[in-house]
């Protein structure tokens, strides 16, 4: 288990940075991109276009950081009510789900890697599978996740289950 939490420690780490910089570079973009267009009266033809692309690697990359740190929807209704083995089961099943759904995602995400290999991005002339490489890279951090979260719940005596389980 400790060989586990320190890889997806490690990874959420790497994200985190990560995601900071593609924000970082998403605000600078966008930002720059308003100046040309409205003091310089001249677009940048590849600004768009790059900010929509690091937008989708933010946004898959952060599945997995903001699940660590518990910040995804829960059904707070039943989770708040509820603890020992009730909640152990539902953990269990929630996390059965969403690492299926991981699974679906990262499968996918292959897929329209593979699919994508051979087209180009109109402005920027990069491979479209770049883009695409966020959902299973995404993916198989949340799979990691999932599954860590999955054996702590599995080991964590029915007794001692409480509402809201999170990860740092």
């Amino acid at each position: 288990m400790n060989v586990l939490e320190n890889i997806t420690k490690g990874i959420d780490g790497i994200l985190r940075k990560v995601v900071t910089a593609t924000l970082g570079a998403m605000l600078i973009l966008i930002f720059v991109q308003v100046v040309a267009r409205y003091i310089f009266h001249h677009s940048l033809h590849f600004s768009e276009e790059l900010a929509r692309y690091l937008f989708v690697w933010t946004v898959f990359l952060c599945i997995p950081v903001v699940q660590r740190m518990g910040g995804h929807m829960t059904v707070g209704v039943i989770t708040e009510r509820i603890s020992g083995m009730p909640l152990k089961i539902f953990r269990i099943v929630a996390c059965t789900l969403t690492f299926v759904f991981m699974l679906i995602i990262l499968q996918n995400g292959i897929m329209m890697v593979q699919r994508t290999s051979f087209q180009t991005s109109p402005a920027m002339q990069i491979k479209m599978s770049y883009i695409y490489y966020a959902l299973p890279i995404g993916a198989s951090a949340m799979l990691l996740n999932m599954l860590e979260e999955l054996i702590r719940t599995l080991m964590t005596p029915a007794s001692e289950t409480k509402p809201e389980l999170y990860l740092d």
